[in-house]
């Protein structure tokens, strides 16, 4: 098939969140099979990482973006006005191009994307209303009429993209009957982001007290929220019984908020992006995502999980993943039970030791990357197969031979 790969983040193999790590190996895998296109945004700098990827995409079309070091509200404006240029930019390439099938990544990405000609995948990664209706209920007082208001633009306006689409991916069976209870027929599929994407079979010391939290934060201000709630709330509880528990942060882009807690406080480290996070995982005594309003696959814990490290985590942090509370990993929604689980686990080695293996294989059974393409594989032939999509002829032709140029279509 000739498919166009539509992502609102660049595909790197070194990404500073999940999702875009999980587009790269999709690109790459996909290649092998089908003539793959890719259309991005890339951050001014960059431009080194579409060379990469030229080898398994038949054209490239990067749209640019540049760099805003500084947080706030012109910032975000003028974020959210270039999501919306990239939207508008992939509606033209749809519209116009000769395309097998479409496949969009982020249901942001879609805002602007009008239905093709061509069959079209929207590959969710998060249900977007999910967290806004959360934040509405844990709202208060006024604050809370404006978050019910976000909630029903957000409801609305995810809902209507969806209905673009021929198939739905979600990352979990809890997203896809969360969106059926939304939209009853909708066309959902269910296709898990594999696991351990960048673990190596490299074994690291235990180092005893080490708390990890490994996020992204620059543009998931609820991983801050969770890192900032941890650190208040349940770290001095665990402290009480493990004075020399020491809380790692890191991930991408820590704001000024976290970076300040290393300040004051000698025992958190906060250490930015993570090359190598392989070592990050393993040499973690406990791995905790205090996960307090996300919604969908919760990939850093499938990380820690695939690792063999113990996890503790809420319940929304389990939602998605599904695995077994107290056999897989520990669930824990108030700060006391959760600094409960953690001290069990930084007192009892063998517990820890008996859960972090647990994990391992519960990930290795329900999120390898083969069965995961397989699934996608899947998908395409039954758009393929389907008579209302005449248009739709299944090809499969070479992969792009190594050190061959893209044809790349530059646009800012």
């Amino acid at each position: 098939m000739k498919i166009l790969f539509v992502s609102l983040f660049l595909p790197q193999q070194k990404a500073y969140h999940a999702g875009g790590r999980y587009v790269n190996e999709l690109v790459r895998r996909l290649s092998q099979h089908h003539e793959v296109h890719l259309a991005t945004r890339f951050e001014q700098g960059e431009e080194p990482l579409l060379a990469e990827l030229a080898p398994y995409c038949a054209s490239i079309h990067p749209f640019s973006y540049p760099r805003l070091p500084k947080r706030g509200l012109l910032a975000s404006l003028r974020l959210a006005a270039n999501y919306l240029a990239f939207s508008l930019f992939a509606n033209r390439l749809i519209q116009h191009g000769d395309y097998d099938l479409v496949q969009v990544e982020w249901v942001e990405t879609a805002l602007m994307i009008r239905r093709g000609k061509m069959p079209m995948v929207l590959d969710a990664h998060d249900v977007i209303t999910k967290p806004a209706w959360r934040s509405y209920l844990r709202g208060r007082s006024a604050a809370r009429l404006a978050q019910w208001a976000r909630w029903r633009v957000v409801r609305l306006l995810e809902l209507s993209i969806m209905a673009r689409f021929d198939r739905v991916f979600t990352m979990s069976d809890f997203d896809r009957r969360y969106l059926l209870d939304l939209a009853p027929g909708l066309p959902v599929t269910t296709i898990p982001i594999p696991a351990g994407m960048d673990l190596t079979t490299t074994s690291y010391p235990r180092v005893p007290g080490r708390l990890l939290f490994l996020a992204s934060y620059k543009y998931r201000p609820t991983n801050v929220e969770a890192a900032l709630w941890f650190h208040a709330e349940v770290l001095p509880l665990v402290r009480r019984e493990v004075p020399e528990a020491e809380f790692v942060i890191a991930g991408f882009g820590p704001p000024p908020r976290l970076l300040e807690l290393a300040q004051r406080d000698k025992a958190t480290v906060v250490t930015g992006f993570v090359d190598d996070t392989d070592q990050f995982y393993k040499s973690a005594s406990v791995f905790v995502a205090p996960i307090l309003t996300g919604g969908g696959i919760i990939v850093k814990v499938l990380d820690a999980l695939a690792a063999g490290t113990p996890v503790v985590t809420t319940s929304f942090g389990n939602e998605g993943i599904e695995a077994a509370p107290g056999v897989d990993l520990l669930v824990a929604d108030s700060a006391h039970d959760f600094a409960r689980a953690v001290v069990t686990l930084l007192r009892d080695r063998e517990q820890a030791e008996r859960l972090g293996a647990s994990g391992a294989a519960f990930v290795a059974a329900n999120y390898s990357i083969g069965a995961i393409l397989q699934r996608i594989e899947t998908a395409y032939r039954e758009l393929a197969a389907d008579p209302a999509n005449p248009s739709l002829k299944p090809k499969l032709p070479p992969a792009p031979e190594e050190g061959d140029a893209a044809n790349v279509e530059r646009r800012t």
